[in-house]
């Protein structure tokens, strides 16, 4: 049997569950065969499995150790595995081997961009349109820098020179999409952000629509089963929440996976709809169409702020909840009882400019009447004693988002960072207070302090990348 013929074939047909079974036969009857390598390479990344793309990169690479086009793609799955430093590495392995090809220079740009270098990719970008001006994924490059040094008008530039060159390309459709969504044109941008799909980055994300299953269009249902498919975060699948009551009306035969730690609050709230826990990709056949959780608001035709915004809380706290945990912490009376959070996932590369320090803080000590509690999960002793003011650690509490929305209902208000924490206040009611990076989220403006998003929300915003202090000090200023 041609195992690799089979997944080629198969993936040529889309049907990529199937053809992934065939890569992953191939490379086991023959662990030598390169082309077999590099197409369950391919698989995986375009299925979602990183850690798998990357070992099977990394066997190719051991079967053709100068080869620069499989160091290229090793690189690459380094990058959206997570491993900018083995992905600038490959890169520069690539380079050295050839030096002049555009896509060895788009490589290294992409692997530098990754470690935060945006200078030195800029050039690299450069480079390779000098080499190849008609390469898209260049233009798409120096777009991205610009995007990291928040030149808006530049950047959207950049993305329509990529179009221009290749009207197709996703990358550029979907990084205008967002730079449409940032600057409220709700139509365009929600009309647009579809094209994330097919991107480089985040197709993997996206198994079932590369396994072949219909994306649905807001047609009535009429008995076809629909799954709305987790994407991306429990702060998207909160926010998007405020649509959820909208898709009762296209029937009952709607599903919206969600991860395990959200299920008691949705279901909860929302006892109309099914809810279904989402740890992995479930069978195909168990859908006749699916939607990425965050094309609702396409297929709704969200056009304005105004169909964003909610009359008032979308989601409550579970009383119960609430008054146990009242009582565990035994909240002290005449004083604000305030719960931060300073950082988000770790794993998230925007982790590195969104997140927090402590010590830049230090401002909020000096605000009277104030107790503050750990909304942090994970933190450690060492963090909180290292905090510029005692820090309750109320994080220690949270089993699940039901008791987070129980310890946000009982503070007077939230400080966080760019978290699911933000959203989750948002959908409370709850007052949130939101200092914000200069590289911040396009759902976030550019600079105004509120959002459409949520009422309750007041932004405080970066002037310098990384300086966090003054932000600081205006909220405690504020307070």
């Amino acid at each position: 049997m041609d195992w690799h013929g089979l997944a080629l074939a198969f993936q040529g047909d889309g049907y990529l569950t199937a053809a992934l079974g065939a890569a992953r036969r191939a490379v086991s009857v023959n662990p030598q065969a390169i082309d077999a390598q590099l197409t369950l390479g391919d698989l995986c990344e375009r299925t979602g499995y990183a850690r798998d793309a990357i070992a099977a990169f990394e066997a190719a690479h051991r079967l053709a150790p100068l080869d620069a086009t499989v160091l290229r793609r090793l690189s690459a799955a380094y990058r959206r595995g997570g491993r900018p430093t083995d992905a600038l590495a490959s890169a520069h392995a690539a380079a050295e081997l050839e030096p002049e090809a555009a896509a060895t220079s788009v490589c290294l740009g992409d692997a530098l961009l990754a470690g935060g270098a945006a200078a030195a990719a800029d050039r690299l970008y450069a480079r390779a349109l000098v080499l190849d001006p008609r390469l898209a994924r260049a233009e798409c490059g120096r777009g991205a820098v610009l995007l990291a040094e928040t030149r808006w008008s530049d950047a959207r530039l950049a993305f329509e020179r990529a179009l221009a060159i290749d009207p197709q390309c996703a990358e550029a459709r979907y990084q205008r999409a967002l730079l449409d969504l940032r600057f409220g044109d709700y139509r365009a941008g929600f009309a647009a952000y579809p094209a994330i799909v097919d991107t480089e980055e985040q197709r993997p994300r996206y198994h079932y629509y590369h396994a072949g299953v219909p994306l649905w269009d807001g047609t009535p249902l009429d008995g076809r089963r629909l799954v709305v498919a987790y994407e991306m975060g429990l702060g998207n699948q909160l926010m998007m929440a405020r649509f959820f009551p909208a898709l009762t009306r296209f029937g009952s035969t709607i599903t919206i996976e969600t991860p395990p730690t959200l299920l008691a609050l949705f279901r909860r709230n929302l006892p109309d709809l099914t809810f279904s826990e989402f740890t992995n990709w479930q069978p195909t056949e168990n859908m006749d169409v699916h939607l990425p959780l965050m094309q609702l608001p396409s297929v709704l035709k969200v056009a304005r702020a105004a169909d964003i915004a909610t009359p008032g809380p979308y989601l409550t706290a579970d009383p119960a909840r609430v008054e146990t945990l009242r009582r565990r912490l035994n909240l002290e009376p005449g004083v604000r009882h305030v719960g931060v959070v300073w950082h988000g996932n770790r794993a998230n590369a925007r982790d590195r400019w969104r997140a927090a320090p402590l010590p830049a803080w230090s401002p909020l000590a000096a605000v009277p009447g104030l107790r503050f509690h750990s909304l942090q999960l994970g933190a450690t002793p060492a963090e909180l004693t290292a905090a510029p003011f005692a820090l309750a650690p109320a994080h220690d509490l949270i089993g699940d988002m039901e008791d987070t929305a129980a310890l946000v209902t009982l503070m007077e208000f939230i400080i966080t960072v760019d978290t699911s924490i933000v959203h989750l206040a948002g959908a409370l009611g709850r007052p949130v207070w939101m200092p914000q990076p200069l590289r911040s989220d396009y759902r976030w403006g550019v600079d105004r302090s509120d959002s459409p998003w949520y009422p309750s929300l007041h932004i405080i915003r970066q002037r310098t990348q990384d300086d966090w202090q003054p932000a600081f000090r205006e909220i405690a200023a504020q307070l």
